[in-house]
């Protein structure tokens, strides 16, 4: 047998330690990859800007580690990439608070137009088809007098 593996008719088991290392594993890989994109992040912003803005602002080029600079401290002057507050309490309430009230009203303004709707169907069978035709007529009408003139 091999390590902590058990042997059933199907073949091997993993036990809890091969499971362990397999997520180990896979954080790595995460962390490698994590690396990875943000070193080719840079030099794709170094490829922008060497490109762009000295041929539209005439600013001068710059070197890789500058770019990837650039990119850091956009993330730390303009939170991007996802700026979330995870222990900020009063955020979140806030947040709730602001997404219940704009359901509320936004439920109360389908419930008004969705009133109107129930004459829908109605209204499309004794105007609105007759109605739709004569608007087309008119738009094909002055599509010839145009051509015309």
């Amino acid at each position: 047998m091999h390590g902590n593996a058990v042997r059933r008719s199907s073949g091997f088991i993993p036990s809890h330690g091969s499971k362990a290392l397999r997520i180990v594993g896979w954080s790595i890989l995460g962390v490698v990859f994590a690396v990875v994109f943000a070193l080719v992040f840079g030099y794709v912003v170094m490829l922008l800007w060497n490109w762009l803005m000295p041929a539209i602002f005439g600013l001068g080029k710059i070197t890789y580690w500058q770019a990837f600079g650039l990119v850091i401290l956009a993330k730390l002057l303009f939170g991007a990439f996802g700026h979330h507050r995870h222990g900020d309490p009063s955020n979140h309430f806030h947040r709730k608070f602001k997404d219940w009230r704009d359901d509320a009203h936004a439920e109360k303004k389908d419930d008004e137009m969705m009133e109107g709707w129930k004459y829908y169907k109605q209204y499309w069978q004794d105007k609105g088809k007759a109605a739709f035709e004569d608007y087309i007529r008119r738009m094909e009408n002055q599509e010839e007098k145009e051509d015309e003139g």
